[in-house]
């Protein structure tokens, strides 16, 4: 979309005129959503017993899409909760989705054209049984009435044997005055299930009928070593091993067990090709944002005279490489069924990018790769590649056997695809009416989303636009520059929740911050002077509610202090406090409070959910998170040398969501983004001490 719109603009006026529309457009909002096309009963199917099964593409990974998208459906239906069921649908049966699920785009993009097709779908059965029964009907609680007592249900009227014809315009929409569903904290549409161990994480898949057999791959020594001859009559002698799979630049067994696969895999004799090694202060010398070769994203005004003054404000700031650090590893099942089509259940985010994967890889068409998400036990954009589903294809396609293939949290390491580094070169000036004259956000940043796209969206674009998100600040401020290199790493890196969002909130909320202690000005209202416009209400109201939760303007004791930070991402904004307190030079962050706008909410209780979790990991992301490359590869192999904030390391998170009268906006990931910043503003006035880097250590 941003290609096609904006090329002929770029052929009349230049590329730095495209890259700079092309920016423009992809921050003013997410990314598409999906559509429902037309045809009602591909997502609704209604059961004689007065159950309706919602098909949906979008995948449940514990951020409770299912329920929301279940509550939109059935609000427009007039059906009970109770009488609700969500479906995942697959890559060859049910609704077909081309974007996936992520970028927080799973409800607010379906929001209006489910409803919509939930709305038209009613109407076509109010019709057929009005004109059943000879009467005007009203439809609640999932029955037709007429005046004379007359009732169908809707499960009856969708069984009515006729020819539905969709309605030549759409249906009218229940107004936000007559919700029974939509705003209330139902409980999960699969609570029930959950608690009962019903659905099977892709780790515990298994055959449907007969043996299931276990496959692994072999690793790699180091990042970037490339397969050469591979050598298996070693290998096939082994107990219980059943297969030696070798193609291409794969080489993987399938076993009885899993321990006899992955010791086998191990014990393949692989000739690799050794890259030069990765090194850690390598990689760190690779990011200089103050580079000629940068790519401009904005400029207004007169940046470079107003910042050329000797009182103007440069600060710099590093965000290192992340992991992902799923709580399930990467994990599938392959089977070939009688029909010839290969059926995969895999934890994956993009199903169809998945089945067209395996289908390229096995040269095989894609109507005979059925790709069938299951739960995912985290997904925070790792799973947008699911090397695992290709493994698990490779192994049963060429052996005929159902495979398993899951991966040792070692493999996860070893492989994951890391959030990149980032380093951020900032300048500002504030002038002596106590306004932001001027800004300069020079950043460097390692691919999130271009290491996956076709070359020519790198050439045009010119910088990673998963990596700038957030890069611009929420303020009004006369002079603007914004400048962006992309460095390609040796590293493989991608998605990461929020892709750029967190390290770019980082460095402009701390920034913002030192402009205003420049000046001896309250953190909280020199940002409440800067946003000023019809543009930046929400995020105005916000700051302040946030300030009144947290009681800002009240002293706290010596060692303990407040920071605040906020962002707008997706439609969203969020402004949060933290409350820290420095114990022997240890930071501890006790309190975060926040408060968010995104929109209408489905489920306030799963959208709340949703901002504890960010702010849980983004507090994990300041004070612990970061992975160092050692002889190529990363030094951490397992959580001992990768940890995770602790339960008794958690701060007490409290969460408020703001009315508002715009449709759903984005909720999965704009929370991440102000964490670190307001914990390290907080540092700031508790200590003196001005961090700048992520992990926050004094």
């Amino acid at each position: 979309v941003v290609l096609s719109g904006s090329v002929a603009a770029g052929v009349q006026f230049g590329l730095p005129y495209l890259r700079r529309r092309a920016f423009d457009f992809l921050s003013e909002g997410g990314p598409p959503g999906g559509g429902v096309g037309e045809n009602p009963t591909l997502w609704l199917e209604l059961t004689q017993d007065n159950q309706l099964y919602l098909h949906v593409p979008k995948v449940e990974m514990g951020q409770g899409i299912h329920t929301a998208l279940g509550q939109i459906a059935a609000e427009e239906l007039e059906i009970p909760w109770q009488n609700v069921r969500v479906l995942q649908a697959s890559t060859l049966i049910g609704p077909s989705d081309n974007f996936g699920t992520g970028g927080s785009a799973s409800v607010s993009g379906l929001y209006l054209p489910l409803r919509q097709l939930a709305a038209n779908y009613r109407l076509m059965l109010t019709t057929a049984v009005s004109e059943t029964l000879g009467d005007s009907v009203i439809l609640s609680e999932g029955i037709f009435r007429t005046a004379n007592g007359s009732t169908m249900t809707l499960g009856s009227a969708a069984a009515l044997p006729r020819e539905w014809v969709m309605p030549k315009e759409d249906a009218p929409l229940k107004p936000k005055s007559e919700f029974l569903l939509i705003g209330k904290s139902l409980p999960r549409v699969d609570y029930r299930d959950m608690l009962t161990a019903v659905p099977r994480y892709a780790y515990d898949m298994q055959a449907s009928a007969g043996p299931t057999y276990y496959g692994a791959a072999a690793r790699p020594p180091m990042i970037g070593a490339a397969m050469g001859r591979v050598s298996t009559d070693t290998v096939k002698a082994l107990p219980d091993i059943v297969d030696v799979v070798v193609t291409g630049d794969f080489a993987g067994v399938i076993a009885k067990t899993r321990e006899a696969a992955w010791a086998a895999a191990d014990k393949l004799n692989i000739e690799w090709e050794l890259p030069h090694p990765i090194a850690q202060d390598e990689l760190e010398e690779a990011l200089n944002p103050i580079t000629a070769d940068a790519i401009t994203l904005k400029k207004i005004g007169k940046v470079e005279t107003i910042l050329s003054r000797p009182d103007a404000l440069r600060a710099d700031y590093r965000t290192p490489f992340a992991a992902t650090a799923v709580l399930e590893p990467q994990s599938s099942f392959a089977e070939m069924g009688n029909d010839e089509v290969l059926r995969v259940r895999a934890p994956t985010q993009f199903p169809n990018t998945t089945a067209k994967t395996i289908a390229k890889t096995l040269d095989i068409d894609e109507t005979q790769v059925d790709v069938l998400p299951t739960y995912l036990g985290g997904g925070f954009g790792r799973r947008s590649i699911t090397e695992s589903a290709t493994e698990a294809a490779i192994l049963a396609y060429r052996s005929g056997f159902p495979v398993h293939v899951g991966w040792r949290r070692e493999d996860e390491f070893l492989q994951d695809r890391f959030r990149p580094p980032t380093r951020h070169h900032l300048a500002g000036r504030v002038g002596k009416n106590g306004q932001i004259e001027a800004i300069q956000h020079l950043q460097a940043s390692g691919d999130v989303l271009l290491a996956n796209l076709p070359r020519v969206a790198a050439a045009v674009l010119g910088s990673d636009f998963g990596a700038t998100r957030g890069i611009e600040p929420p303020y009004a401020i006369p002079n603007l520059e914004l400048r962006a290199k992309r460095v390609p790493l040796p590293v493989p890196t991608a998605s990461w929740r929020g892709l750029g969002l967190l390290a770019n909130t980082f460095a402009i909320e701390s920034f913002v911050d030192e402009l205003a202690t420049s000046i001896n000005k309250d953190p909280l209202q020199f940002r409440l002077q800067h946003l000023t416009g019809e543009s930046t209400k929400r995020l105005h109201r916000a700051l302040r509610h946030v300030g009144t939760m947290s009681d800002w303007e009240h002293a706290r004791n010596k060692g303990t202090a407040l920071g605040i930070a906020c962002c707008q991402d997706y439609g969203t904004v969020v402004a949060q406090v933290a409350e820290v307190e420095i114990d022997n030079n240890l930071i501890r962050v006790r309190r975060i409070w926040a408060v968010m706008d995104c929109g209408q909410v489905v489920n306030p209780n799963g959208a709340i959910n949703q901002v504890e979790g960010n702010i849980i990991w983004g507090t994990g992301s300041a004070l612990k998170e970061a992975i160092t490359f050692q002889d190529g590869k990363p030094v951490a192999s397992n959580f001992d040398r990768y940890p995770l904030l602790r339960l008794d390391e958690a701060p007490e998170v409290q969460v408020e969501l703001l009315p508002s009268d715009l449709p759903p906006q984005g909720v999965g990931e704009p929370a991440i983004g102000p964490v670190p910043a307001a914990i390290a503003n907080a540092v700031y006035t508790a200590t003196g001490q001005r961090l700048r880097t992520l992990p926050l250590t004094l």
